[in-house]
């Protein structure tokens, strides 16, 4: 019996592993091939040119290698942001005080907690979408890029890994207490752009103004209270920097910017959303030879709808950051011959000035399925050129979506079939 008791328990262990090895994409997606196919993002790339010697990655004693990693990944340091909730692999050496910070451009994203032994990375590629890696952070071990295909997809899977999902990139906001512990669900959401303010960043440090707008940024829910209804949000808000409130001397900034907060959590809805729609577009190919244009334009909608930022919840209030991710960003571009970008920032009404997403310019939403490609280019031209009123897109007015076509023929020719 005690055999018999010492063998079940080890299955039961073990069970979970056995689940996330069989990978539910392999299954549900065959014709994606997403664990066995090689990768073509930002980061693939350039460890292959550092594996070739063409580049050097520099180690530093005391942050290890994301210094120059973010160098080369032309990531800056003001896209910094902080979460301080126990949300992620390595949660044990998360905490209030310890927090893990994050770092961003338009396709990569780098995780870093200080005094751990990795490096993780996650990063947007052109065919298969979100992929995850680590690298060691000890100089002494080989200096490899490792992919990941179990642990990290326990989490970021579209139906966390029971199947019918896809990768995803995502943020959560909870209510977590002075350990960075879960200590309510009245509020566990997996943000959105149409999460209200209220709701979002909670066990996130947000460093910014907001005005009168509530958020979750800051709060550490513990006490007497017993809703977050209880709490007043803006005691917590409108931090100038982060220097009160833990040592953050190890961390390459005091901020965790608000608006950078807002563009990464835009950015990863729309590639998260690109990456569904082709998964599904590709498999029914492989499985049926067509798509008809009906299907297309069935995927390709919510594609549509986040690009436009349809279901964007709006501001109530000025935003201003200031870790210098604002001027960072907008001076991005490209710009028409007005300097006018859709990197342009509102932060009063909305967040972007021009409604249509930055990301049409990347590769991943020109590897998209030329069909969902194509439908998408024409949809968007079609809402553009309209001179009248747009039933599904009434945020955008005749004339924002007039100065939207001119940017978008000026800064990507050719864009329009």
């Amino acid at each position: 019996m005690l055999n018999y008791r010492k063998t079940l328990l080890l299955i039961l262990f073990l069970l979970p592993t056995f689940a996330v090895a069989q990978l539910p994409y392999k299954r549900d997606y065959p014709a994606i091939n997403y664990k066995d196919s090689e990768t073509n993002d930002a980061v693939s790339l350039l460890f292959a040119d550092i594996t070739n010697g063409r580049i050097q990655l520099e180690h530093r004693s005391e942050r290890g290698y994301l210094e120059s990693l973010l160098t080369l990944l032309n990531i800056d340091d003001s896209s910094q942001l902080l979460v301080f909730s126990k949300t992620a692999r390595k949660s044990r050496f998360v905490t209030p005080e310890t927090p893990r910070a994050l770092y961003f451009n338009d396709e990569v994203y780098v995780g870093y907690i200080p005094d751990t032994n990795t490096l993780e990375i996650a990063a947007m590629d052109p065919t298969l979408g979100p992929v995850f890696f680590d690298i060691p952070q000890d100089v002494e071990r080989p200096l490899e890029l490792n992919r990941e295909t179990s642990r990290c997809l326990r989490c970021h899977d579209s139906m966390s890994n029971s199947g019918s999902g896809t990768p995803r990139f995502m943020m959560s906001s909870r209510l977590v207490d002075s350990n960075g512990e879960i200590a309510s669900h009245e509020v566990s959401v997996i943000m959105q752009d149409s999460t209200p303010l209220n709701q979002r960043w909670g066990g996130w440090y947000v460093t910014g103004l907001h005005g009168e707008q509530e958020t979750m940024g800051n709060l550490m829910f513990e006490g007497s209270a017993t809703s977050v209804s209880e709490i007043d949000l803006l005691a917590s808000g409108n931090k100038t920097d982060l220097r009160g409130l833990f040592n953050t001397a190890p961390y390459l900034s005091d901020h965790s910017d608000i608006v950078a907060l807002l563009v990464i959590q835009h950015q990863i809805e729309v590639q998260n959303t690109m990456t569904r729609a082709s998964w599904d577009y590709l498999q029914l190919m492989a499985e049926e030879g067509a798509v008809n244009t009906e299907k297309v334009a069935e995927l390709a909608k919510p594609v549509l709808d986040v690009l436009f930022m349809k279901n964007e919840a709006p501001l109530g209030d000025q935003i201003l950051g200031l870790s210098g991710f604002t001027e960072y960003f907008q001076n991005i571009g490209p710009f028409d011959n007005s300097r006018r970008s859709l990197r342009d920032l509102d932060l009063n009404a909305r967040v972007f000035k021009y409604p249509l997403s930055y990301l049409i310019y990347t590769d991943s939403f020109a590897a998209m399925p030329e069909a969902l490609h194509n439908y998408l280019i024409e949809m968007i031209y079609q809402v553009l050129s309209s001179d009248a009123d747009h039933i599904d897109y009434a945020h955008m007015d005749v004339e924002t979506r007039a100065a939207i076509l001119e940017i978008v023929n000026a800064t990507a020719p050719g864009f329009f079939l």
